[in-house]
C-alpha cells in the first residue's frame, strides 16, 4: 500500500493542476477537472500511458496551438 500512496502523490505532483487522480482497489482512476471527463485503468503504467495520450490530444486541438507537420 505504500507504493500506491507514493505514486499517487508523484502522479499528483506532475497532474494534479489537471486531472484529479485515486486508486481504490487496485484500479487507478483519473479525470479531467475541467470537463469532469474519467479514465480508469488497471495498473499505474496504463493510467500514465492515458494521462499522457490525453494531454498531447487536449494540446493538439486546443486554440492557436502550432500545427504538426505529417511526413
Amino acid at each position: 500500500m505504500e507504493d500506491v500512496e507514493s505514486e499517487l502523490v508523484r502522479l499528483k505532483s506532475i497532474w494534479g493542476g489537471l486531472y484529479s487522480i485515486t486508486c481504490l482497489d487496485g484500479v487507478w482512476s483519473a479525470y479531467y477537472i475541467r470537463t469532469g471527463e474519467e479514465f480508469d485503468a488497471p495498473t499505474l503504467r496504463e493510467l500514465r500511458r492515458m494521462l499522457r495520450r490525453d494531454y498531447e490530444r487536449r494540446i493538439e486541438i486546443r486554440p492557436g496551438s502550432p500545427e504538426r507537420m505529417s511526413t
